[in-house]
């Protein structure tokens, strides 16, 4: 699907963002009204992430079944887990949102790797060479990020005085659950192409 700035929030997509930013706002006043009592930072945080991920969706002209799944996984990463602190008050709630962002990521970096591919080696693009080479690259995308996000959390607990990260073992859990969601898209993705039930989208390349 081809994108450009009249098209790209289209009308369901201006629907699932409304109910984002509604969603984030009655969960921010919630915790505010009880003994959550979040930061101002974190609150503005939540916004951010919101704006991240538009910014990101355009830039990378992302498809609608990926748009949405972000929508999700903004909401309940940052208005859900930091807001209502579910991250320190619900066990390994922290480790799900990081392996459920492995297999976003993955899916990211896969269409990005498409689009990478476009005007290269075009006899092969649509054999299993080609897929392979995108399963691979999503899986050390979404791996990457998952190292890089931790690299965020540190600099913005120095920066800020928060205490985004607990410990190495939080930490070193974080990444692992990053990579196993990175490796459950990775091995999904290589169970199609053996099965010949992979195909390349072919809208990402017009």
């Amino acid at each position: 699907m081809k994108q450009n700035h009249k098209t790209f929030l289209t009308r369901k997509r201006w629907i699932g963002l409304i109910v984002l930013i509604l969603a984030t706002i009655f969960t921010a006043i919630y915790a505010c009204k009880t003994n959550i009592d979040p930061a101002p930072a974190t609150i503005a945080g939540s916004f951010g992430s919101i704006a991240a991920l538009l910014l990101i969706s355009y830039i990378l002209k992302v498809r609608d079944d990926l748009f949405f799944c972000g929508l999700l996984f903004v909401y309940f990463a940052s208005p859900v887990g930091s807001v209502l602190n579910l991250y320190r008050s619900v066990d390994l709630y922290d480790k799900v949102v990081h392996f459920f962002s492995g297999l976003l990521l993955a899916s990211l970096g896969a269409m990005i790797m498409s689009v990478l591919l476009k005007h290269a080696v075009q006899t092969i693009k649509k054999t299993k060479v080609y897929l392979f080479a995108e399963a691979t690259f999503a899986f050390f995308f979404s791996s990457a990020f998952a190292g890089i996000w931790e690299i965020f959390e540190f600099t913005a607990d120095r920066l800020a005085g928060g205490d985004m990260q607990r410990g190495m073992v939080d930490t070193v859990t974080d990444i692992i659950a990053g990579n196993l969601g990175a490796l459950t898209y990775f091995l999904i993705f290589t169970v199609l192409i053996l099965a010949g039930k992979a195909r390349i989208d072919d809208k990402l390349l017009n």
